[in-house]
């Protein structure tokens, strides 16, 4: 198997998806504590939002997060 080496290229290519997740668990964080949640409880998805990388906070934000229009 040939490995890839860490190098500063392969780091700055990884950068921007690094910093999109990261993001994206934050906002999702905050709006778990600020606005609360639809059905489960709050550190379920925000474990979820921080295991499953970009599927956890998508999910969150299609099914988990309160409607404001109900």
């Amino acid at each position: 198997m040939n490995q890839v080496p860490l190098t500063a290229d392969t780091l700055l290519l990884l950068l921007p998806l690094v910093l999109i997740q990261f993001g994206l668990f934050l906002f999702c964080a905050v709006k778990i504590f600020r606005e609360g949640v639809e059905n489960l409880n709050r550190w379920a998805w925000l474990l979820i939002c921080l295991l499953f990388n970009f599927a956890g906070p998508i999910a969150f934000l299609l099914i988990g997060r309160k409607k404001a229009w109900r």
